[in-house]
């Protein structure tokens, strides 16, 4: 992960501090570098020097943090030859060799960088209107990507249309700014922050923000051209395996998440495969309660598959010592994301530990193959018209509800995680494929079908291929402890009773397919947010400073509450 960000002056005010301070936060390593384009001009960056000298009378400037990732070059940001142009590339471009071979006919190329390729197609384009010309790369780029780029005039901000690298705007009476992490833009004051979604671009222009729809992956009307499992399955294997070798780097070692359900077993056995045609070895990571179904599963898969495995039994003392940690790191107070981060978050720190620079996660087959319990009954209700819909509404859901999530836990910890099941093509012949084939009825258990049966055909056991399992949370047995947790340091239902919380008051918005909607279709209990639970996350995240202003106020309030309330016991 190379994390940008990029701030303007709305009174033409020095921005140099304040791109500092963002950088700075966003640097959590000593190693790797740093760079700065102001007034221009590209120099490097480092944490604990100020720059303000070179900066000085800048009112706008751009930044990235770059971690080695398992690539030769360092990704840095880059100038067009003519100093027009100012480009930072987050993420990867997996067609960066097609690419370069086309620019080498009348380009001289020094870096191994994204940057460098992008920046040099959009000059090819570039006739003094950025938007137009940016958006015509973009069809040229395979790439998991948020790319900054700025002409002087205006800097344009843009995700890939999956969602693959987080991005995130805001703005006050002061100054405009995005950063790939919230609290890059919270530590200089901006405490109205919202996601750049998937798909979408900001225009940064004078003194406003304006957003449009850059790239959209597709739309729910896709034409369902696929309507027998053989050619579901052929095709699907096709696209996978290509997602899967564009993403193993050429040298070194990478991991895998497996929780021992077809997802992350299909994906290992793949990885297993390819990796070893270039002779790069592969680690399995898992994390859980020791009595988590997760962890019997996922060693017996990954003893029998060979791998070396690493694994990680929590204590419920651990657990509760990871909350603030994922808290920090998602920067988000959200049960549904805390809960689902907890067991990531301690399967990527031992990957950190390792060296690992790139692990796959197996996220993405429940929305496009039809995986989520509810699904069967959703049928029932609303038919297969309505499963299509509401697995498209999932899918689209995915950067916010998923990936941002995954995607600042491996960040925390300078690892990237890739999600080939989340690639463009995989997504195209999934979502081409008819939902009958998914979830074959109403009262049928067993969704993703075309999915296990490609586990099943590539080797993966029938044990795992047709394993039933749980959200992540619930099958690491996280979910069951928190409520333990929570309750010991105070936050009970009694207590949320009296002093009337809930968690609709600090925010109406819900993070997750399950509580969304999902509950409405059974299993109300199992997936509805307990109110003492969400109180303890709202309080730390209060207390780490990682909320927007509205969140904020509202849980001070609350807080307010507690503290007569624990005085009318004394």
């Amino acid at each position: 992960m190379c994390p940008i960000a990029g701030i303007h002056s709305k009174n033409n005010g020095d921005v140099s501090n304040s791109i500092n301070l963002m950088l700075d936060t966003m640097c959590h390593k000593k190693t790797g570098e740093g760079w700065l384009i102001a007034n221009g001009d590209m120099q490097k960056w480092q944490r604990g020097i100020d720059s303000r000298a070179e900066t000085v009378c800048s009112k706008e400037a751009l930044g990235q943090i770059s971690f080695a990732t398992g690539a030769k070059q360092l990704e840095r940001p880059y100038l067009d030859y003519k100093r027009r142009l100012a480009l930072l590339y987050e993420g990867k471009l997996y067609n960066y060799k097609k690419l370069r071979s086309r620019l080498l006919e009348n380009h001289q190329l020094v870096t191994g960088t994204a940057a460098e390729i992008i920046v040099h197609l959009l000059e090819n384009r570039y006739q003094g209107n950025l938007e137009d010309a940016l958006r015509e790369v973009l069809t040229d780029i395979d790439g998991s990507y948020t790319i900054a780029v700025s002409d002087g005039v205006q800097t344009i901000l843009v995700r890939d249309p999956v969602g693959q690298r987080p991005a995130y705007i805001a703005e006050n009476s002061k100054y405009t700014a995005f950063a790939s992490q919230k609290k890059a833009l919270w530590k200089v004051g901006l405490r109205n922050v919202k996601p750049l979604r998937a798909g979408m671009l900001a225009t940064f222009k004078g003194d406003t923000i304006t957003v449009s729809q850059a790239m959209p992956i597709g739309s729910e009307d896709f034409e369902i051209g696929i309507k027998d499992s053989d050619s579901a399955i052929d095709e699907y294997r096709k696209v996978l395996y290509s997602a899967i070798e564009k993403r193993i780097p050429n040298t070194g070692r990478v991991g895998v998440l497996v929780s021992g359900g077809v997802d992350s077993c299909l994906i290992a056995k793949l990885v297993d495969e390819l990796a070893a045609e270039r002779e790069i070895e592969v680690i399995a990571y898992t994390a859980g309660l020791a009595n988590a179904p997760d962890i019997d599963y996922a060693e017996s898969f990954v003893h029998d598959l060979g791998l070396r495995h690493r694994v990680r039994k929590l204590s419920i003392d651990e657990v509760e010592a990871y909350i603030p940690r994922v808290v920090r790191a998602i920067e988000e107070r959200d049960f549904i994301q805390i809960e689902a981060g907890i067991g990531v978050y301690a399967a990527v720190e031992m990957a950190s530990q390792d060296g690992i620079k790139i692990i796959f996660s197996g996220q993405g087959p429940d929305e496009l193959w039809g995986g989520y319990s509810w699904y069967p009954k959703v049928i029932a209700e609303e038919g297969y018209q309505g499963l299509q819909q509401r697995m498209w509404s999932d899918l689209l859901r995915g950067d916010i509800e998923t990936l941002d999530r995954e995607n600042k836990i491996a960040m925390a910890h300078g690892v990237e995680m890739v999600f080939p099941y989340l690639d463009v093509e995989v997504i195209e012949v999934a979502m081409s494929t008819s939902p009958k084939l998914k979830v074959s009825s109403k009262n049928g258990d067993l969704g993703k079908l075309p999915h296990r049966a490609l586990a099943e055909r590539v080797g993966v056991p029938e044990t795992y291929a047709n394993r039933t399992k749980d959200a992540t949370q619930h099958s690491t047995g996280i979910h069951d402890i928190l409520d333990e947790i929570a309750q010991r340091n105070g936050f009970t239902p009694e207590l949320v009773e009296d002093i009337g919380y809930t968690s609709q008051q600090i925010t109406k918005e819900r993070l997750g397919s399950s509580s969304r909607y999902g509950y409405l279709f059974g299993e109300e209990e199992l997936w509805t947010i307990p109110s003492h639970i969400q109180l303890f996350l709202d309080v730390t995240a209060y207390d780490n400073s990682l909320l927007n202003e509205q969140q904020r106020v509202k849980i001070e309030q609350f807080l307010r509450k507690v503290e007569l309330h624990c005085k009318d016991l004394l």
